[in-house]
């Protein structure tokens, strides 16, 4: 086995890893690309997608070499997102010998996770959270938070049996909506709407549906679009459960399909939705497994940005606008945390934009497809449309600041020697703080 195919295995699975655990496309483009450069490696082609990394690059030799390996689905862990991370860091940094690189991967792989119960318990939270955001009362919680037990032991059981998610979607929220329909004909549930509006979000891929437009902004349109089509197929799915279950159970409900899963209720006071927004952030982040230490400031960052996204609200009536700079604050919010507490901004990131993410929008334009209803489809639709722009606007806006604020802090921190010194001395690897500022920010 060539120096060259050590390299690239490492790099190749490395990347596969990160992005199993929610990393970006450019952080893991970026990773692969400075890990063969580390090793001397040239003419680099990096080619990323969602479900397979292929890499080629040719030692100083001129040995032309290819890796390419399958990426498994996402199950977002940014703990060990976090080790992995800092394995890449330290391995530019160190340039540890080829046949240690192996297994410093494995080693990084060996992450604390929150035993089920936990992750259960966030789980809980974070939908009872929500459930109080579209307006649920009390009783509507408790039925959604039967409805939460269900899924997640569902959800594991069909992960072990490998069926697919489509077909996974369909059957959970058929037994949702089942449910709902059952509370709601013995008296017991109150809204209707809040209970599988709020059940759908535990289904609903937010995060691959906000970094699919990202990645459409970023220059990676295959992979966005590509996202974005899985989005789209989900959510439909999860709607055509419901359906099944309205066409089983709806003549206990004098309504329509479309007027039985839309609703509205009254608006809720200002300070609660902060405290939910906290609440539903740090249940997310147990989901997301970050460490205990870091719940806190995932808790602080949606109730940060809630209050961002109500300010601007009050202030204007352009949804683009005000979700671009609520998610503009949202990255920055984790790019400071990241800088200081030396970990990926993506940790801090994630649990932030749970307030922004327009679930709730795709869920209704899917609603008008399955109901034929066109005005909603529109209506929504095109909303969602320009949260998720704004979004990635918001993203790319301060990805870009921060990069530059860098870049210029770096200047004025070491400025070149004028004139010249007479010799070189030789180069020292950059201190980990000074290499992740001059790299690309998330």
């Amino acid at each position: 086995m060539q120096n060259i195919d050590y390299v690239l295995d490492f790099a190749t699975h490395l990347g596969k890893e990160m992005l199993a655990c929610g990393a970006n496309i450019e952080r893991v483009n970026l990773t692969i690309e400075l890990i063969c450069k580390t090793y001397g490696l040239a003419e680099i082609s990096i080619n990323v997608m969602s479900t397979v990394i292929t890499v080629c690059a040719k030692n100083p030799e001129g040995e032309d070499r290819i890796s390419q390996v399958s990426v498994p689905p996402a199950h977002i862990h940014l703990t060990k997102l976090r080790r992995l991370n800092n394995l890449s860091y330290r391995v530019r940094r160190e340039k540890p010998d080829l046949h240690d690189l192996k297994g410093l991967l494995e080693e990084a792989l060996v992450a604390k996770t929150y035993p089920m119960p936990v992750v259960l318990g966030g789980y809980l939270l974070a939908m009872a959270s929500l459930c109080r955001i579209f307006n649920g009362k009390w009783q509507d919680v408790l039925v959604v938070l039967l409805n939460t037990v269900l899924l997640f032991f569902l959800s594991n059981l069909w992960s072990k049996a490998n069926l697919n998610r489509m077909i996974t979607n369909t059957a959970n929220m058929f037994l949702c909506g089942g449910s709902a329909f059952a509370f709601l004909y013995l008296g017991f549930a109150q809204n209707f709407y809040s209970i599988v509006i709020t059940n759908a979000f535990f289904l609903i891929p937010g995060i691959p549906m906000v970094n699919g437009m990202r990645n459409i902004l970023c220059g990676n349109e295959m992979n966005g679009i590509l996202e974005l089509i899985k989005v789209v197929l989900e959510v439909v799915t999860i709607v055509a459960g419901l359906w099944l279950a309205f066409v089983a159970f709806g003549n206990w409900y004098d309504q329509s399909f479309g007027e039985a899963i839309t609703g509205s209720g009254d608006t809720l006071w200002e300070l609660e939705l902060v405290g939910l927004s906290f609440l539903a952030s740090v249940g997310f982040g147990i989901v997301f497994q970050i460490s205990p230490l870091d719940l806190l400031f995932a808790g602080m960052g949606g109730a940060l940005i809630r209050i961002v996204y109500l300010a601007l609200m009050a202030t204007t009536n352009y949804r683009i606008l005000y979700t671009a700079v609520a998610a503009f604050s949202a990255a920055l919010y984790a790019e400071v945390l990241a800088f200081y507490k030396k970990a990926p901004a993506t940790i801090f990131l994630y649990p932030s934009i749970i307030p922004l993410i327009p679930g709730d929008l795709f869920y209704y334009a899917m609603v008008g497809v399955v109901a034929n209803d066109n005005k909603l489809f529109a209506d929504n639709a095109f909303e969602c449309l320009l949260a998720l722009v704004g979004i990635s606007v918001g993203f790319v806006l301060c990805s870009s600041f921060v990069h530059y604020t860098r870049k210029i802090k770096l200047r004025k921190l070491f400025p070149l020697p004028l004139p010249l010194p007479k010799f070189k001395k030789e180069k020292e690897a950059p201190a980990p703080e000074q290499e992740e500022a001059e790299e690309k920010s998330e």
